[in-house]
């Protein structure tokens, strides 16, 4: 997705958890970001992510930690590269 679209749905999952974790009185927040952290650092290595000029172009590992410690603004970029490379813009190192 682009990457204004991929901002907007992050801020809306971080909203949409947080009326969720007050509701039932549990942490869904936190899962949610281990979770996406997780999805991410696995799909970057189908997608080799590695191959392309991008700032978080790391591997899976590196890229889970980042993105669960700084997930506002991991989570969105990481989509907003994703989507490049899935529509073919991306550029290669």
């Amino acid at each position: 997705m682009q990457a204004w679209i991929a901002i907007l749905f992050s801020i809306g999952l971080v909203v949409v958890c947080s009326v969720i974790s007050s509701t039932v009185n549990f942490p869904i927040t936190g899962l949610i970001v281990l979770s996406t952290s997780l999805w991410a650092s696995i799909d970057s290595s189908k997608i080799q992510l590695k191959r392309y000029k991008t700032g978080i172009s790391y591997g899976p590992v590196v890229l889970f930690i980042a993105i669960a410690l700084l997930w506002i603004i991991g989570f969105p970029w990481y989509l907003a590269v994703r989507y490049k490379i899935k529509n073919g813009t991306a550029l290669l190192k």
